[in-house]
């Protein structure tokens, strides 16, 4: 029996027509594999548009954020230049400070290499292959540096703010005014003929003539160690003004103050006298510095 083939008919709508064609399997075939090529290309072009398209996005958004890195990049370059000029006037005010307080400035090999621990290798934290790698790394050390400087600068202001407080504390117990106002100096420091027992001893202190009732100020910050009768020194007060200063006061007409009181510079202690081996109205004033008297008229600073 013959096979028979397949066919398409085809109506002509305009003449009502109807044409027969036989299609063979060699047709098929050759219109299969065309169809199959052509749908092959037509795929390879669409899978060829879609990479291409996405390449093309992914180019675009890289070459975006690369924008966006070199703009940060360059903010980040600003700052770091604003804040080297500020650390530049930080370590000129403290070259002043230094110089003020009379203490050593900070070398500059110092400053460079700041302080504690190594310096940290960056290179080793990024790719090669990063972009401005080169320029991150660069911005990272220079970070790394700014950071060691201000360390070292905190360091360095807490060392003078220390040196400050000490000094300030010092002053504060330093007896540097003039117990009694208006005073006139009748005996200074050193040998001298004594008024009483005509004879040349070492004067540890200063007389300072002035009228009776005349107030006594302490010249600073101190505890009173004592305050009472006292031989010669008739009616005396003894203040401790740490750091090694003691200040005596003799002759006294009355003591305001007593003994473990706290006063400080200015307060009233007692009033001028002439108790004790004295032949008027006086008082007698003297510094000492661990336990040595000093003269005390190069402690009278200006009120």
């Amino acid at each position: 029996m013959k096979q028979k083939r397949p066919m398409l008919v085809y109506l002509d709508p305009n003449s009502s027509q109807i044409k027969k064609y036989t299609i063979s399997k060699t047709k098929i075939f050759i219109f299969g594999t065309l169809f199959l090529i052509f749908s092959a290309f037509l795929l390879k072009l669409s899978v060829d548009f879609i990479i291409q398209f996405s390449q093309n996005s992914e180019i675009s958004r890289l070459r975006h954020h690369n924008q966006l890195l070199q703009a940060e990049l360059q903010r980040m370059s600003e700052k770091v230049n604003h804040l080297e000029n500020r650390l530049a006037t930080i370590q000129s005010l403290d070259d002043e400070i230094r110089t003020y307080l009379d203490l050593p400035k900070i070398s500059e090999d110092v400053r460079r290499v700041g302080v504690g621990g190594a310096e940290v290798d960056f290179t080793n934290r990024l790719p090669e292959s990063l972009p401005l790698r080169d320029n991150i790394i660069q911005n990272w050390n220079v970070i790394d540096r700014l950071e060691r400087e201000l360390k070292l600068e905190q360091q360095s202001y807490q060392k003078l703010l220390t040196t400050v407080e000490r000094r300030e504390d010092s002053l504060r117990y330093l007896p540097a005014l003039k117990p009694v106002r208006n005073a006139r100096l009748t005996d200074g420091f050193g040998k001298r003929i004594h008024p009483i027992f005509r004879r040349l001893q070492f004067h540890k202190g200063v007389d300072l003539a002035c009228p009776s009732g005349t107030p006594i100020i302490a010249p600073a910050d101190g505890y009173v160690t004592f305050a009472g009768r006292n031989g010669g020194y008739g009616l005396f007060v003894q203040i401790n003004h740490k750091y090694g200063f003691e200040t005596y006061y003799g002759h006294l007409r009355k003591i305001y103050v007593k003994r473990g009181q706290f006063v400080k510079r200015g307060d009233k202690i007692g009033e001028v006298g002439n108790t004790g081996l004295s032949t008027n109205p006086h008082l007698h004033y003297e510094v000492r510095y661990k336990n040595k008297p000093v003269n005390p008229l190069d402690f009278f600073f200006p009120e």
